[in-house]
């Protein structure tokens, strides 16, 4: 989430929580000790306490309050923390037969935080980790993708026939017809590709 703010919003956020805070000790310090003193001796400490107490309270507090009030969702991020189970259909042609592979049954889990997203993604044979992953919102039409790379690992005994790749994926959510459905497209480094479609079991 912190991703979609511009960096000059980020830093007005930062800036203006610690000079708000550096007032309020500042005053709390006059009242207790009688002491009159300014808020620039408090800023590189105040920066600090802010930093922390910033993380903590979006980590704890952001999709709580997004669940409650689904309207934080649709302006920052759909909450997409979970459980998603489907398949994969791989485009592949096999040369000999000329026919492509059925459904692949799929399971794939996202951790997400205010800072930050995770993907992977296993099937019977391999599993998958994402790398790097961005968030795109399309906020006029309640559209929302994430984009990720991921390393594939595929199980030992299928080798000979899979190898360890890396590849690039979205998956995109339509907020007004299914806010439990993901549906997207896969691309692998050994130039295949696919498409994903995953609903939300828990």
């Amino acid at each position: 989430m912190w991703s979609l703010f511009q960096r000059k919003t980020q830093l007005l956020i930062i800036v203006t929580a610690s000079i708000l805070a550096a007032w309020g000790l500042e005053a709390v310090w006059f009242w207790y000790f009688g002491e009159q003193t300014t808020p620039l001796k408090w800023i590189s400490f105040v920066i600090s306490i802010v930093g922390v107490v910033m993380v903590a309270v979006a980590e704890l507090l952001w999709f709580r309050l997004a669940r409650i009030m689904p309207l934080m969702q649709t302006k920052m991020f759909p909450d997409l923390n979970g459980e998603w189970v489907g398949h994969l259909k791989s485009t592949w042609i096999n040369p000999e037969t000329g026919t492509t592979l059925p459904p692949i049954p799929t399971s794939l889990k996202i951790s997400q935080t205010f800072f930050t997203t995770s993907v992977t993604l296993k099937t019977g044979e391999s599993f998958s980790k994402s790398t790097r992953v961005f968030l795109e919102p399309d906020y006029e039409n309640r559209r929302y993708r994430v984009w990720y790379s991921y390393n594939n690992d595929p199980q030992a005994q299928f080798w000979h026939r899979s190898s360890q790749h890396e590849g690039v994926a979205y998956l995109d959510l339509d907020w007004d017809a299914d806010r439990n459905r993901l549906t997207g497209t896969y691309y692998t480094a050994r130039k295949t590709s696919g498409d994903i479609d995953v609903r939300r079991s828990q």
